[in-house]
């Protein structure tokens, strides 16, 4: 059974949790890990542990607006994929019938294709307005990518544009 549970003190947790966060996503789509810990003591971001059963399969990092969900962060261990780990997270998300967006790469390999194709299957769509991810260090570039809802219509124009900088404030820019 898959459950998500809230990263406790515990150090084993925390140290899966970086090495799993360190291990799936490059420097410029992540930040150094003891902020990540600090954002979450004061902040709206939730730093979660995947379990099935009681092994630590994935994280799930997800920052909780009053409007909607971000999802920052989500990854399986290499050795639990392709056992439909993350889709049966993404379905207990959008159970709770709440606006879910994150972000993805541009489709420009075959592994990119491959991520936009997983969240589509998984009730999510490119929502069709242009996005640069802010960088998570001042000094660097941001990163062309796309914005995926878990609705099937385009989110209207003035919403995705408050969502963008919400977004944009709150997640990156404040940690300049």
């Amino acid at each position: 059974m898959i459950s998500i549970k809230k990263l406790s003190q515990n150090q084993k947790e925390i140290q899966f949790s970086k090495d799993l966060y360190e291990q799936s996503f490059p420097i410029e789509e992540r930040r150094e890990f003891s902020l990540v810990l600090d954002i979450c003591k004061t902040d709206s971001l939730s730093l979660n542990i995947i379990y099935d059963n009681q092994t630590k399969v994935g994280i799930l990092n997800i920052w909780d607006f009053n409007e909607f969900c971000y999802i920052e962060h989500l990854a399986v261990s290499e050795q639990y994929r392709n056992r439909k780990i993350a889709s049966k997270v993404l379905e207990q998300l959008n159970a709770q019938n709440r606006l879910i967006v994150l972000e993805v790469e541009l489709p420009n390999d075959e592994l990119s294709k491959r991520r936009i194709g997983f969240y589509q299957r998984n009730s999510f769509s490119i929502q069709p307005y242009p996005y640069v991810q802010p960088p998570y260090r001042k000094a660097e570039q941001g990163i062309k990518m796309h914005i995926m809802a878990n609705t099937q219509m385009p989110i209207n124009k003035d919403k995705y544009e408050e969502i963008i900088t919400l977004i944009e404030k709150k997640v990156y820019k404040k940690f300049w």
